[in-house]
């Protein structure tokens, strides 16, 4: 098979999974095939849980599990996350609602926002009205977008993270490094936090230059007054070194795995 013809076998075949993937959010969004399941973020200070980052998951009955590294960016693509991202935001609220009823009221909640829900949706008042609803203060929330999201129409993204931020809400950049952000650009918007991507945090044993970008991010977040949480943290040695360069949060596997609502209860209040 020639180049020409097998790119041409692989466009075919990337067009027929994305319309098999539209086709199975469409049925999930209708028959409720979605659900959340929570990871723990854990205070390397003190080693305590301080809240867990809601993340989504579809788990179709006819085509089983469908990762959300397929599923996310199709829905953000076909303004889907609109509708998954009001479902979203309104489960895990009602979750938190229960974590709070059974005893861990300290604890905060990280909702990924795209920016297709900026742009194209209501999401400020959504997330207000639904934290009225489940009476949950809105400092008990965290707003995580990526880097790559400030490049959309920052004029716009910066007015709905300063309305969150009026109210209380903390606004975090997730996989930190990865994107576009500019020093400026951060105290632009108000940022409370950097998240540091996992692909620097998995190879921060055996790579230099994976150690020095973690200690640049963490010294320069440091001197900027935010907080950092390090991803991806599977292995005891990686832990230890972002607690000596002076990490807040860890979060990871060697932590805790992404768990439904009543596992992630359950293990916290042991």
């Amino acid at each position: 098979m020639n180049a020409f013809n097998a790119a041409t076998v692989e466009s075919s075949v990337n067009l027929a999974r994305w319309h098999e993937i539209e086709y199975i959010m469409s049925n999930s969004l209708k028959n409720n095939y979605f659900n959340m399941v929570y990871q723990p973020l854990v205070s390397l200070n003190t080693g305590s849980l301080i809240g867990f980052e809601a993340l989504v998951r579809c788990d179709s009955t006819q085509y089983g599990v469908v990762g959300p590294d397929e599923f996310i960016p199709h829905v953000e693509q076909t303004g889907m996350i609109l509708e998954l991202g009001e479902w979203i935001f309104e489960r895990t609220l009602s979750d938190m609602q229960h974590m709070l009823y059974m005893g861990l009221d300290s604890i905060t909640v990280s909702l990924n926002i795209s920016p297709v829900q900026i742009l194209h949706g209501n999401v400020f008042n959504s997330v207000m009205t639904l934290l009225d609803k489940y009476a949950i203060p809105a400092s008990a929330i965290k707003i995580e977008l990526t880097e790559t999201a400030l490049i959309h129409s920052p004029a716009t993204i910066a007015k709905v993270l300063e309305d969150f931020h009026r109210e209380g809400v903390s606004i975090w950049l997730d996989d930190f490094g990865t994107g576009y952000a500019s020093l400026g650009l951060l105290r632009q918007l108000h940022i409370d936090g950097l998240k540091v991507d996992r692909s620097f945090v998995s190879n921060i044993t055996e790579n230099n230059e994976d150690f020095t970008l973690c200690s640049a991010i963490i010294a320069m977040a440091q001197r900027l007054g935010l907080e950092t949480v390090a991803e991806g943290i599977e292995h005891e040695n990686q832990l230890h070194i972002l607690e000596q360069l002076g990490c807040d949060i860890a979060q990871g596997y060697l932590l805790g795995k992404p768990q439904n609502l009543i596992r992630s209860i359950n293990t916290w209040m042991k």
